[in-house]
């Protein structure tokens, strides 16, 4: 039988019925009693106020949310065989979700939302590249690597666990580096739905790409046919290489990075696309898009994907007014009829908020703009309905009156 006998940490009352229903956070707030003696990162048992079960998890009383559930079971221990079992589930629905014949790029393990909070699993055709955000799956890190080496048989496993959330968790190193298997090359060729890309994923943002915006590229690409399209912070050229081949007439794309830029171009001529026919800039986004108002150049096509704007909730009255001059700005290089394409990946900018941001905007340029689609992340980047802080990614498809 295996060892069930876990410290406790004790719930005030009332406070487990967010948990019982199914969120993973335990937050610091709603704990009457910690454990004693416990070593960060341990798995505990979670009480209500009465002494029943709820919850187990890992614990770290360093850290806002001192628990984050694995599951809610008494009977079941968190052990190598229940790890296993918890990978082998989520790897098995994204065979099952995704068309490995066109797509060989997908998030596998994606945090909470899989059971597994603070794991980050990507795959890129024959690697992995895995990320531990937090104390307690710090502490999983050697069962997790060979089990995932076990279980999928990759070329390489490559760590990039150069986030910030790991100093919140009290975790001083941001180690990156090969965990296993052969080194990545310095680019890695991957196809997302029979369309061709070059990661990089020692260096690129995130883990080397943006794998949650795959089915909103898709139908960036459906609204592209004839259009002369502009790719607001481009990065590698995801959303560019998409409406090129979406027939696009031209596509400008527009990043900061200079290395980012290059590689868009790149990507282009991956795909057979000229970079000339679709010019990539290096340049600052806010700056072209006044520039072109002053110059009076208008696109069918503009496609804002920012990074977020904000990552404390103390940030979001600054972080909204600038989303909204953003999109602001976007909206007045529109011709009539042309098609916004706007993302937010702020979690702290909710669905009704960023709608909200859109709609000031749209008045702000005294231009009329009707949504006509809306989507969340990408399908491998599952959300459990009861943690609504998993929703972070918004994209908005609207045509600008």
């Amino acid at each position: 039988m295996p060892d069930l006998s876990y410290p406790e940490v004790r719930l005030r009352g009332g406070k487990e019925r967010q948990i019982v229903e199914g969120h993973p956070w335990v937050f610091s707030g709603a704990v009457a009693a910690h454990p004693s003696g416990v070593e960060p990162g341990s798995i505990v048992d979670v009480l209500d106020n009465s002494g029943s079960f709820v919850a187990r998890g890992y614990y770290n009383p360093a850290s806002s949310i001192p628990v984050r559930v694995l599951h809610r079971d008494a009977d079941q221990s968190v052990d190598e065989t229940y790890l296993r079992e918890r990978l082998k589930l989520s790897l098995g629905l994204r065979k099952k979700w995704l068309d490995a014949k066109t797509t060989n790029a997908c998030r596998l393990i994606h945090g909470e939302s899989d059971f597994l909070p603070g794991l980050i699993v990507d795959r890129y055709n024959d690697f992995l590249v895995v990320q531990f955000h937090t104390l307690g799956m710090e502490r999983l890190r050697e069962v997790i690597v060979p089990l995932l080496d076990e279980l999928v048989r990759p070329t390489g496993i490559y760590e990039r666990s150069d986030v910030g959330t790991r100093r919140a968790e009290g975790l001083e190193t941001f180690p990156t580096g090969l965990l296993a298997g052969e080194e990545p090359p310095e680019f890695i060729e991957i196809s997302e739905n029979r369309v061709r890309f070059w990661i990089d994923v020692r260096t690129g943002q995130k883990t080397g790409f943006f794998l949650d915006q795959r089915e909103n590229r898709l139908v960036g690409r459906s609204f592209a046919n004839g259009r002369e399209v502009l790719n607001c912070f481009s990065y590698s050229g995801g959303f560019s290489v998409y409406a090129a081949l979406g027939k696009a007439s031209r596509v400008v794309s527009v990043d900061i990075s200079e290395p980012a830029v290059e590689l868009a171009k790149r990507n282009l001529e991956l795909n057979r696309l000229n970079p000339e026919d679709h010019p990539c800039l290096a340049e600052n986004v806010f700056d072209y898009l006044k520039d072109c108002k002053r110059k009076k150049v208008l696109f069918d096509m503009v496609i804002v994907d920012p990074p977020a704007f904000v990552k404390t909730q103390a940030a979001v009255k600054n972080a909204t007014r600038a989303y909204i001059s953003l999109n602001r700005k976007a909206i007045e290089v529109l011709r009539p009829g042309g098609v916004l394409v706007s993302a937010s990946c702020s979690t702290q900018v909710d669905y009704e908020a960023f709608s909200a941001i859109l709609r000031h905007a749209s008045a702000a340029a005294r231009r009329e703009l009707q949504i006509v689609k809306s989507h969340l992340q990408a399908v491998d980047h599952p959300v459990s309905a009861a943690f609504p802080e998993g929703r972070y990614l918004k994209c908005f498809f609207g045509i600008v009156r």
